[in-house]
């Protein structure tokens, strides 16, 4: 069988892209189907194609569609590229599929969602955000009732283009019942794996008192908030650093507030290459986003045996920090992430034993062999 995954791009850390890897890798190596992954954006200069290794099976098919180009455009020239490109994408992505025999086509979200169901062969969708994301999206971007609109009519879009596949694979218990809520009936829930080693773990430090921030420098992340909240920190707790790593469209931002805010203790250190070592290297991981999926890095600090902190975000925070896993504090709520944090700090009995007790349930539920037969299952129609 000849399967085809659908992402705009490899070329950074992201968990997508990390997970997308780490997946067809795995599968590249378990089965005989032939995988190919297709992108639609080209790297920037001096950025490899993939930051993650790929397995050698795996075939590379670039397009270089380029919807990136009218990011910043104004919105009706906005507008106007991108259905140029839509329609080129389409055109350009069904004779790929004729041409190549291709028997399964796996879209993780991207633009090609739109059209997904028009394609000559089996369609699924596997999405890595909540059903209302593109809603969230514009909301944490911009303010006034025409993008509330506009996400709203984006949400519509993208429920009217999913309930046509064969499969729509998301990461939650929330979002199955947010989805089946919409009226969509091909809903299957199959989490993340974690794709750390856990052979190459160590027990996480305790001694060097530094709070852990994983995730890309975007307003989805929270990073903004994240600052705020660790400024009492580190008043308070002076020999405490924060460690944020991750790029992004934000730096510039987060690099200003920082300035504003008079931190001292806070360490922007990009994408790393060894973020199990990111991990274990830390005293108490922080996971301060608006809205997720099934958070990658949260599961990860988790599986390393790093203590937890977490917005009750939707979705994905609230079900992996149950049952005294971590720590939840409201969506938003700056101060109570300070006080949650600061409670940990000055609890380490406590925090010891739900990072154990975590880390348990992250290695029995988030592993290869618990999620990848899943897979491999669908993809053979079964």
């Amino acid at each position: 069988m000849n399967v085809l995954y659908c992402i705009p791009h490899l070329y950074n850390a992201g968990g997508m892209e990390r997970v997308l890897t780490q997946k067809v890798n795995w599968l590249a190596a378990h089965s005989k189907h032939r995988f190919t992954i297709l992108t639609t954006e080209t790297p920037p200069e001096q950025k490899p194609f993939s930051f993650f290794r790929l397995h050698a099976g795996v075939h590379i098919e670039k397009l270089s569609i380029g919807f990136d180009a009218d990011y910043a455009k104004p919105l009706p020239a906005k507008w106007w590229g991108h259905m140029r490109r839509m329609r080129a994408y389409e055109k350009v992505l069904t004779e790929y599929i004729r041409t190549h025999h291709i028997d399964l086509c796996i879209s993780l979200g991207g633009k090609e969602i739109a059209f997904l169901h028009r394609l000559p062969c089996r369609t699924i969708a596997e999405m890595h955000f909540a059903r209302d994301q593109r809603q969230q999206l514009l909301q944490a971007t911009h303010s006034g009732r025409l993008w509330a609109l506009l996400g709203r009519i984006r949400t519509r879009q993208l429920v009217h283009a999913v309930r046509p596949l064969e499969r729509l694979v998301v990461l939650t218990d929330a979002d199955w019942q947010q989805w089946h809520q919409a009226g969509c009936n091909n809903v299957t829930v199959i989490p993340n794996p974690c794709c750390i080693d856990s052979t190459k773990t160590s027990v996480p430090s305790k001694k060097n008192k530094t709070l852990l921030a994983v995730g890309r420098l975007h307003a989805q992340k929270g990073m903004d908030l994240l600052l705020q909240a660790w400024q009492p920190v580190e008043r308070n707790h002076p020999g405490w650093t924060l460690r944020i790593v991750g790029e992004g469209p934000q730096r510039d931002d987060l690099d200003a507030l920082i300035r504003r805010l008079k931190l001292q203790r806070v360490v922007l250190a990009g994408n790393v290459q060894d973020i199990t070592q990111a991990y274990t290297s830390a005293s108490l991981f922080v996971l301060s986003s608006r809205f997720e999926g099934l958070p990658l890095a949260l599961i990860e600090a988790m599986w390393c045996g790093l203590p937890c902190v977490a917005f009750d975000c939707p979705h994905g925070p609230a079900e992996l920090l149950a049952g005294e896993r971590g720590w939840l504090v409201p969506n938003g709520d700056i101060a109570a992430l300070t006080g949650q944090i600061e409670y940990a700090i000055m609890h380490p009995e406590e925090t010891t034993a739900r990072a154990q007790h975590a880390q348990e349930y992250a290695r029995h539920t988030y592993s290869e062999d618990a999620i990848m037969p899943q897979w491999l299952n669908i993809i053979n129609g079964e």
